[in-house]
């Protein structure tokens, strides 16, 4: 194994030990039985803990989605609102695509983030949040001159946030084995409700969501 292949086995295997136990609790010696190394062998490649936590937030922050590659093209409009919308609340509420790093880890790390310093999570809103809210920000804009969705005394950056919001809370109430919360709905049901409840809050109005939001469609545009 090259170098490099060995540095990223050993990222792969910590990012579910710092994402269950946090940054203070996981140590160097777990992180080399799991990656099956030494100890020794862990400290050639990293120097120390805070390198190899570092090493998994830019990991971690790759963008390895097509779709979110594709959707970035599209020109702001009430559709492209619903497009993202749709996008984030799918990735959030169902963790789909699951892409280099299960959606349940990204989860973990965010939360025992906030529970510490906060360094990943910041490093995470900055490198791939931030962009898509930005995304959803200028649609709204673009939507509300056209007349799809009614301006609010919600801020449309804080509108994007707010959305985020929701789907992560949705996303951390299923973390356990058995959700903490029981939204009586199947999976593509809250999906819909979830969407649905995100685009009436950003404002759009009854006949733009009737317009632009069709869940068949969109599920083949994501080849569910």
């Amino acid at each position: 194994m090259s170098a490099e292949d060995r540095k990223a086995a050993i990222v792969r295997a910590a990012l579910p030990l710092f994402a269950r136990q946090g940054y203070a609790a996981t140590t160097t010696k777990e992180v080399a039985r799991a990656s099956g190394v030494s100890e020794p062998l862990l400290y050639k490649h990293f120097p120390g803990k805070e390198a190899l936590y570092l090493e998994i937030q830019k990991f971690s922050c790759l963008d390895d989605d097509p779709v979110a590659r594709c959707l970035g093209e599209l020109e702001p409009s009430a559709s492209t609102l619903v497009h993202l919308v749709y996008y984030i609340m799918r990735a959030l509420t169902l963790g789909r695509p699951i892409g280099s790093i299960p959606w349940d880890t990204r989860h973990r790390l965010m939360l025992n983030s906030l529970l510490e310093d906060g360094a990943f999570a910041r490093l995470a809103y900055e490198n791939r949040l931030n962009r898509f809210c930005g995304r959803i920000e200028t649609c709204l804009k673009k939507a509300i001159a056209g007349g799809h969705v009614v301006k609010t005394a919600v801020t449309p950056a804080n509108a994007a946030l707010f959305a985020f919001h929701v789907g992560v809370w949705i996303a951390v109430a299923h973390l356990p084995p058995k959700p903490a919360i029981d939204y009586n709905a199947s999976d593509d049901e809250l999906l819909r409700q979830s969407v649905c409840f995100v685009l009436r809050g950003m404002g759009m109005t009854d006949k733009a969501i009737a317009t632009y939001f069709n869940p068949r469609a969109l599920a083949l545009f994501f080849r569910e």
